[in-house]
């Protein structure tokens, strides 16, 4: 059996990690996947230097795509947990 508190602690590092611990291949490979291509859209469409210079039109764009980073860590921190629990 698969210890939920590993599974979570390895998800919260790097999502799909506590997933692959579970053995659970694809949704591990999923959420992997989706992490990078959530961070590379966000690196992409968020000017760091404007921010740090001062310029917040970009603000409510960067909010939005952080709260979407952090709802996608949370839903596979969630996901490893209840997955190793019941198996």
């Amino acid at each position: 059996m698969r210890r939920p508190a590993v599974a979570a602690f390895l998800s919260a590092l790097i999502p799909g990690l506590g997933q692959f611990y579970n053995r659970h291949w694809l949704k591990g490979g999923g959420f992997l996947v989706g992490s990078g291509v959530l961070g590379g859209v966000a690196t992409e469409l968020i000017s760091v230097d404007d921010l740090m210079a001062g310029d917040t039109s970009g603000i409510g764009r960067a909010l939005g795509l952080l709260v979407v980073l952090l709802s996608f860590l949370i839903w596979s921190v969630a996901d490893a947990y209840r997955s190793a629990k019941v198996s």
